[in-house]
């Protein structure tokens, strides 16, 4: 499950032309996350179309089926961390046939670390066992062509949420993770430009630590993009970051979750935005109708 980035950057309230009361058409396309069941997936199958699957479902014909018709399906990854009992044959394989066998993040001390409840952080060290692994699931996937790419929950220059205790870490454990997260996505890039530069990365979170330091930011030039979840309507900071470059192989994608419908249709007028969904955290479960219509990006045969 996607977990809600808490970013501190400082909001505020404004109205523009970009976000407010404009009645301009949306510039951005639908996306649905459809993390349970595939209700409603059906309306997402059109060029430039986005769906995002669940750790579970990602086989369902009806994303085969979208796919036919140009939607373009994402399969959900959770590399940064593993739960305490996987969920499904295919989360098994994921975590290396059996959770108990993934390597933790060594620090404080092996296995301490948790962000979301009944899970554990998993060793993301640059050039971990645990990477090279995801690095060679991801690998399959691109030379299956089943899926257009990942989408990699929670991978970015820092973990959020009050579990994780970020502030509590030590410099020499937060340059460590901030590094591997950067390696993984490197490695993943290095892959798809030799099998299949089509294959689509977006990570969801942002790559700016917020502290100064800047080895997260080298990240940004491996992925096509990134994932807002919830962001403030009114958030400068949010709206300066989806207008970044991020990779050059000429299909950026730079997803918003916003807290409605009426929400995402703002966000969508966003310089930078490519894709929005108004689902709330509870409606993960299968998407709503789509918030916005279909746009033709351009990019993409």
């Amino acid at each position: 499950m996607i977990r809600k980035l808490a970013l501190g950057a400082a909001c505020s309230l404004f109205v523009s032309l970009s976000m407010g009361t404009s009645t301009a058409s949306a510039a951005a396309n639908p996306l649905g996350v459809a993390f349970k069941s595939t209700t409603n997936a059906h309306l997402y199958g059109k060029p430039t179309g986005m769906l995002i699957t669940g750790r579970c479902n990602a086989t369902s014909s009806v994303f085969t089926t979208a796919r036919k018709k140009g939607a373009e399906v994402l399969q959900y990854l959770a590399p940064m961390e593993r739960p305490d009992r996987a969920a499904c044959a295919a989360d098994a394989k994921f975590y290396m046939n059996n959770v108990n066998s993934v390597p933790l993040w060594p620090f404080p001390k092996y296995g301490q670390r948790i962000k979301y409840p009944n899970s554990r952080m998993t060793d993301m060290r640059p050039g971990s066992k645990w990477i090279l692994h995801v690095v060679a699931q991801v690998e399959k996937m691109m030379r299956e062509r089943k899926v257009d790419g990942v989408f990699l929950d929670s991978i970015g220059a820092r973990p959020w949420g009050k579990l994780a205790e970020w502030e509590r870490w030590s410099t020499a454990e937060k340059n460590a993770w901030t590094a591997g997260n950067v390696d993984l996505v490197k490695r993943l890039d290095a892959k798809r430009r030799a099998i299949n530069p089509y294959f689509i990365i977006v990570n969801n979170n942002v790559w700016d630590r917020g502290d100064g330091n800047k080895v997260g930011l080298g990240g940004e030039k491996y992925v096509d993009g990134i994932m807002l979840e919830h962001p403030k309507l009114g958030s400068a900071w949010h709206k300066k970051y989806v207008n970044k470059k991020f990779g050059n192989l000429g299909q950026r994608r730079v997803l918003v979750i916003a807290n409605s419908k009426y929400e995402a249709q703002q966000w969508a007028k966003v310089p930078g935005v490519t894709h929005v969904s108004g689902q709330t955290t509870a409606q993960y479960k299968f998407p709503l109708a789509p918030p916005v219509s279909f746009r033709y990006l351009g990019d993409r045969n």
